[in-house]
């Protein structure tokens, strides 16, 4: 048996899971763009969350299904507001 310390750190230091409603990061070059989806990466057109990817952009990526579309964003907090 492990000393109830060593056991309570062995948990504080395991990786947190990935949100499950979250792009996770994009990778783009000018030969290919990539998400990160639910921990996977996935490049357009591929199957993710039985829908495809659609698209990708800096901060976005867009799954289409059945002809209407859902978008991720990296940060879905952030709004962003017109200069007045």
């Amino acid at each position: 048996m492990r000393p109830p310390q060593l056991h309570d750190d062995a948990a504080a230091a395991s990786p947190a899971a990935p949100s499950s409603n979250a792009l996770q990061g994009v990778i783009t070059s000018p030969q290919r763009k990539l998400a990160i989806i639910d921990g996977a990466v996935v490049q357009d057109g591929d199957p993710v969350r039985g829908a495809r990817l659609g698209g990708i952009t800096d901060s976005s990526a867009v799954l289409r299904k059945n002809g209407s579309q859902d978008v991720m964003l990296m940060h879905p907090g952030i709004e962003k507001k017109r200069r007045q």
